[in-house]
């Protein structure tokens, strides 16, 4: 009986000493100055608790990884749904561009890219990993599943440097879906990076553009192609009597959610062949209607 107090008389007294040297530990460790802090938690990270640094690192990487996948898996199922819901429309083209003798048009080219932000002072600014020797030059459209994310501004042979529609020095061409309004489509930054909108400038007075109302890229001066999602009108901004009209637009893509995009490399048809085109699109509205003017063709 006295052995067994007595040892648990002992245990007790390594439990308070133990106790008493880890605070002693605590209250020394509190008063280190900082150099000395990360001095000896990188001492204690490269050794004793190197085996759960690793772990902890493993374990985030898969994480990471599976979320990628979930994130991949999506978009795919969502652009197999409008791959789906397309055909009829294209096969409905097809035989019209048939009918009226009109050529097909080139399909464009894209290449598939990460989009990283390098911490630049330029929080606009973002890098793809996909130069000049995938055929990226500048000015190329930055494209994800939603819509238009931005520019390719400088190329290298493995990379390019790119801005988002946020940046001030950002345009592009826009008009609504049935092109009867056109504009030009321009940053307005905010106070803090949640309250940058675009703006839609210079249309004409005359039109009104109702809130919802899409807007697509016009393909005005070749450096966007025809057709990509800008955003949609939410409200005026601004009315220039007797001149213009200027609508605040909700963009359709958020550059901080954009992870992953395309850059638009062309291959669509070179200026003498879209000539050509033009002008057997024209013969073959004159073959189908009498060359009535103002006649349009299904695109």
């Amino acid at each position: 009986m006295e052995g067994r107090d007595s040892g648990a008389h002992q245990a007790k007294r390594i439990d308070v000493l133990v106790t008493a040297w880890l605070v002693i530990c605590a209250a020394i460790l509190m008063r280190l100055p900082d150099a000395a802090e990360d001095w000896l938690g990188e001492a204690l990270r490269s050794t004793a608790l190197r085996p759960f640094v690793a772990m902890n690192v493993t374990y985030a990487r898969a994480r990471t990884v599976a979320r990628d996948f979930a994130l991949q898996r999506a978009h795919l199922d969502s652009l197999l749904s409008r791959v789906a819901a397309q055909r009829v429309l294209a096969e409905e083209n097809r035989q019209l561009r048939s009918l009226l003798g009109l050529r097909e048009n080139a399909p464009g080219r894209y290449v598939a890219t990460p989009v990283v932000r390098s911490g630049t002072a330029d929080a606009s600014v973002f890098r793809v990993a996909v130069g000049a020797e995938d055929g990226v030059r500048p000015f190329q459209a930055v494209v994800t599943e939603a819509g238009l994310l931005g520019q390719i501004q400088r190329v290298n042979r493995r990379s390019a440097s790119a801005l988002d529609w946020s940046h001030s020095g950002f345009r592009v061409s826009a008009m609504t879906t049935d092109g009867t309004v056109h504009g030009l489509v321009m940053a307005e930054r905010g106070g803090f990076r949640e309250q940058d909108r675009l703006l839609l400038a210079g249309t004409a007075y005359l039109s009104a553009i109702e809130a919802g109302t899409p807007l697509v890229t016009s393909g005005r001066g070749g450096t966007y192609a025809r057709g990509i999602l800008v955003g949609w009108v939410r409200d005026m901004a601004a009315t220039t009597a007797g001149w213009s009209k200027s609508y605040y637009v909700e963009p359709a893509v958020q550059p901080g959610a954009a992870t992953y995009a395309l850059v638009d490399i062309g291959g669509r048809q070179e200026p003498e062949l879209a000539e050509a085109a033009a002008a057997g699109e024209e013969r073959g509205l004159e073959a189908a209607g009498g060359g009535a003017p103002g006649g349009r063709s299904s695109r």
